[in-house]
């Protein structure tokens, strides 16, 4: 089966969003961000994992930005409990967004990587340009 290119592109950027928007929760309900704070969070700790996912929409499969995205918002989701749903366990300042950089890069590459040869061995394509 083909998927035409640009519903390809459309989940790629939608799958991208949807990660943006998880972050989005995760400063607003949880940390109690600002606009510029969590422009800033964006910039530090989700552009580099993100990476993947946007080179991802700029080459012959861009459904591979959706297989980034699907491995790395774990990683988030991650984040959350550990910052607003476990109990404090004492201890300093919370890095688990380190974590998220350090171990979400890797998942979100691998993720990327994936999904051409699952599509493939699916049936599934994407149409050329």
């Amino acid at each position: 089966m083909e998927i035409p290119r640009r519903q390809a592109l459309i989940a790629g950027a939608a799958a991208i969003a949807c990660i943006i928007a998880l972050q989005a929760f995760n400063s607003v309900g949880c940390y109690e961000h600002t606009l510029l704070t969590f422009l800033q969070v964006l910039g530090m700790f989700l552009l580099v994992p993100l990476l993947p996912a946007l080179v991802s929409l700029f080459t012959a499969n861009p459904l591979r930005a959706v297989g980034a995205c699907l491995l790395f918002a774990p990683w988030l989701v991650f984040a959350y409990y550990v910052d607003c749903v476990r109990p404090y366990q004492g201890g300093g300042a919370s890095m688990i967004y380190v974590a998220v950089l350090l171990w979400g890069t890797p998942c979100a590459i691998v993720g990327a990587l994936l999904t051409g040869p699952v599509m493939r061995l699916f049936g599934l394509s994407v149409a050329r340009r």
